[in-house]
């Protein structure tokens, strides 16, 4: 209609009184009038009124059952509609808001007052737009937000694992273990984690477990071998007593290392694991391990788990000072130990998945033909 003023429609079978209501609005607002529900719909086919005055007392559709089309129509559905009653009836007042109606005017009316309730839906009409508007623009930057935080925890974690495999990598080299150690341990690890998980193993040892910050967590297991000289590290035949009492002590280097780390930052999942990972892999389950002596259940899970995974590395591996070992052999060896060394029901579970163990002595035998 070219004009910046809000449309009203009017629909009502009543000549009279669409002329009064007509001539009460039409300074204000633009206005459009139909003489049935029929004439109303065809109008919305073109024109988007803010407000629609409906009549409840019509032939063919009434105003009740109008609403219910103009409702459950996702174009029109959000159109305000006013009720206007023949006579005060609390009946159909009822209906009417219950169906939708934001308020009803009754036959005759005052033209200030109709004014006023209009002018007051209007403005409330438009603080609820506003607010919506609002709403939508606050989650959308709160969205933009929380992407942007999980980029940077990305890249946060991206570095951590970096940093992580940088610094396994630096004791793999100092032991001349080459090829691999950290990711073979990885492995086994992961495999009796997620059975432990899926079995609901030690549920309460387990609670809380993410294996992703587990795994991680384990590459520190030896970390505190930086601190032991290098002719006990790289020595190609047996340690002496005295020699093996100072390798013994990496398990509490790793301690003071990952101590050092948590200094810097703070206690956190990773930090705890892998503390628990350096300390105690060399417990054994019968109390002769070091560096505490403990035994059974008194040993963390985490140490029990490395000390299986940690052991059947070692003996698929070749050493300076060793020559690796048939997958099947290993696997001999563990079961043997089963209940002193190792937690026998970790020794199960080993068991029961020893053919994915193998894959592990797999790759070791290949990494060993091709650069051995």
């Amino acid at each position: 209609m070219g004009s910046n003023r809000d449309l009203i429609m009017l629909v009502d079978d009543d000549m009279i009184s669409l002329g009064e209501i007509k001539q009460a609005l039409g300074d204000a607002y633009d206005i459009f009038t139909a003489s049935s529900a029929k004439k109303m719909f065809e109008l919305l086919e073109t024109e988007r009124p803010e407000l629609i005055i409906l009549a409840t007392d019509m032939p063919e559709m009434n105003g009740f059952e109008a609403i219910r089309v103009l409702k459950n129509n996702p174009k029109t559905k959000d159109i305000l509609v006013i009720f206007s009653l023949n006579k005060i009836d609390a009946v159909e007042q009822a209906e009417g808001l219950k169906l939708g109606a934001i308020d009803f005017i009754i036959k005759p009316f005052l033209p200030q007052l109709l004014i006023r309730r209009i002018e007051a839906h209007l403005m409330l009409s438009r603080q609820e737009h506003t607010i919506e508007l609002q709403k939508r623009e606050f989650r959308n930057f709160n969205d933009t937000l929380q992407s942007m935080v999980d980029e940077k925890t990305r890249t946060i974690k991206d570095l951590q694992k970096a940093i992580l495999k940088v610094m396994a990598e630096m004791v793999e080299s100092r032991d001349d273990v080459t090829g691999g150690h950290i990711e073979r341990t990885q492995h086994g690890i992961s495999v009796l984690v997620t059975e432990l998980l899926n079995q609901q193993i030690y549920p309460e040892q387990t609670e809380g477990w993410d294996v992703e910050v587990l795994l991680d967590a384990s590459q520190l297991h030896d970390v505190g071998k930086i601190y032991i000289n290098d002719q006990i590290l790289r020595k190609p035949g047996k340690l002496t007593p005295d020699e093996f009492e100072e390798m013994k002590k990496h398990t509490d280097y790793g301690n003071t290392i990952i101590d050092r780390i948590e200094a810097i930052t703070h206690p956190n999942e990773l930090t705890k694991h892998a503390k628990i990972f350096a300390g105690f892999h060399h417990e054994k389950w019968n109390g002769t391990g070091y560096p505490l002596g403990l035994s059974g259940q008194d040993i963390p899970l985490q140490g029990r788990v490395m000390a299986v995974a940690d052991v059947y590395d070692a003996l698929i591996s070749e050493r300076p000072y060793k020559k690796s070992m048939p997958h099947e052999e290993a696997v001999r060896i563990i079961l043997e130990d089963r209940g002193s060394h190792f937690d026998p029901v970790l020794v199960d579970l080993f068991s029961a998945n020893a053919e994915r163990f193998k894959s592990i002595s797999e790759i070791e035998s290949l990494r060993t033909y091709m650069w051995g």
